[in-house]
């Protein structure tokens, strides 16, 4: 460990050298460059709709620019297997346009007589979304009018990640989970990966996953809250399944709490708490739901608020709202004197609870990077933004002037200095930070410590989970574009730096 650190500082040490022939001296030095000069006016002017990254939607964007062609998978008879064929792309798309488009495509067929289609050519697209490296596609009835279900998942579910950016695919059959078969309800799908080619082994690979519906096994997403209490954030896992209680299964892993801890997912129940039992309800009109029965700790040994309260049964009923043959869910709890109640210190109506009727508190996941106080290492830490931000680089930058959470960890933009002395803007996959003139005078006199701080910035801005389809940082100073600063040169752009971040993390 010492030996990496060493030889990373070694590293840099021949950087900042190597940087200083063309450094001017220990002031910012102004290049005569009028480019970048519009942040100058950056408040004075309406925001450029095309430079607000969006959610997901930029991801798509961005890698729908950079790949000019996807797979779309079709039947070979003659090969008894899946075979690819070229599907060209051109213009934009957002993440729900490409993938919409894409799954058209393959609902309408091959071009070449050679494949046969495997979606039945009546099936209908209600909607798509994504949702961390999860895309999940609600279709309608129909798609269990293929003629081989297995072939048909497998072409839909490597159709899809072939785009490269999800590692799973969820079914929904309006608004309900795919299962096996429509007669089979109990054997659910689950999360979706990348299927083999191979009819033989895609059967096999399915007859393993879905041919014992005693213990049946599936990936399935779990919602827990961020650091901050805020939002609810999937995580995915594997789940064991008996019986064909999906249910219970659910609600014992969300006992459990996140898997892993330091991911940016904390629990949402309270510690204690157990699931006494579950209870199917069937009302008169044919709508049917579920009554979760929870042990005294569920309310006794909650601790958190009112927003903390409506994360803890948006999780639960998040986490279970796709299951087939579930309308609704109850939820009440030992009062203490063994009696079950369903009463509310809140707004929340514990009676006949869906997703529609709860607040949307769905998140997105970032990464941010502080500083390392034993050394020159970055250390990432997750955080969780509103899946609709307007402006996902600004969010970052924002969060980026809080404090860390971990104890050794520091943060690396000084504490004087906000999110709104920081400017920020995106220009194809470049992002353009503009710091104020006085900002280096409140560093250390370390160009090491500044340089830390400089790929701090840029390692958050361009790492992957982010999202933000940007691949490289330009610093400014005071709007103008500069030389050098303190030997360190800020004439090109930065771009990520993975050796600086501290093992382990």
């Amino acid at each position: 460990m010492m030996r990496r650190i060493f030889l990373l500082l070694l590293i840099i040490a021949l950087n900042v050298a190597l940087l200083a022939s063309c450094s001017t001296g220990q002031q910012p030095t102004k290049q005569e460059n009028d480019m970048l000069n519009w942040f100058n006016k950056f408040g004075e002017e309406e925001p450029d709709p095309t430079n607000l990254l969006q959610d997901d939607d930029s991801l798509f964007r961005i890698e729908a620019m950079r790949q000019s062609s996807t797979n779309l998978y079709f039947f070979d008879e003659s090969s008894s297997q899946l075979s690819a064929e070229i599907l060209r792309l051109t213009g934009e798309y957002s993440d729900k346009d490409q993938i919409k488009h894409i799954v058209t495509k393959l609902i309408n067929g091959p071009n070449t007589t050679e494949l046969l289609s495997v979606l039945p050519e009546n099936v209908i697209i209600n909607s798509v979304n994504l949702i961390e490296d999860i895309i999940t596609v609600d279709l309608s009835y129909e798609f269990y009018e293929a003629e081989d279900l297995s072939i048909a998942r497998a072409a839909l579910v490597n159709t899809i990640l072939e785009l490269g950016n999800a590692k799973y695919v969820k079914i929904l059959i309006d608004g309900n989970e795919a299962t096996v078969t429509p007669e089979h309800t109990s054997g659910i799908l689950g999360l979706l990966s990348r299927y083999p080619v191979n009819v033989a082994d895609i059967q096999a690979l399915e007859a393993q996953s879905f041919a014992n519906p005693e213990t049946a096994k599936i990936n399935r997403e779990l919602y827990f809250q961020d650091n901050a209490g805020q939002f609810l954030l999937p995580e995915v896992r594997t789940i064991t399944v008996k019986d064909g209680n999906y249910s219970e299964a659910i609600i014992r892993e969300l006992i459990k709490g996140p898997a892993k801890e330091g991911m940016g997912y904390y629990p949402t129940l309270a510690k204690g708490t157990s699931l006494v039992r579950t209870e199917v309800v069937d009302k008169d009109d044919g709508v049917s739901g579920i009554s979760l029965y929870f042990s005294n700790e569920f309310k006794s040994q909650f601790t958190g608020n009112r927003q903390q309260e409506i994360l803890m049964i948006s999780s639960i009923i998040h986490s279970m709202s796709t299951l087939p043959d579930i309308d609704f869910i109850n939820i009440f709890y030992d009062n203490g004197k063994g009696e079950f109640v369903n009463n509310s210190d809140g707004e929340i109506n514990y009676q006949n609870l869906t997703s529609g009727r709860l607040p949307n508190k769905a998140g997105k996941r970032i990464r941010v990077y502080y500083g390392d106080d034993q050394g020159m290492l970055l250390v990432p830490e997750y955080r969780a933004v509103s899946r609709t931000e307007t402006n996902l680089l600004s969010r970052i930058l924002q969060e980026m002037t809080t404090d860390p959470i971990l104890p050794d960890s520091v943060r690396i933009i000084p504490a004087e200095f906000s999110s709104e002395d920081i400017r920020i803007k995106a220009s194809g996959n470049m992002a353009i930070v503009d710091v104020p003139k006085h900002y280096f005078d409140n560093m250390e006199k370390d160009n090491k410590r500044l340089l830390q701080s400089l790929y701090a910035v840029v390692n958050t801005l361009t790492d992957p989970i982010n999202s933000t389809g940007v691949s490289e940082v330009q610093f400014t100073v005071g709007g103008d574009l500069i030389d050098s600063y303190d030997d360190i040169s800020l004439k090109e752009p930065f771009v990520m730096n993975p050796a600086l971040i501290k093992e382990g993390n």
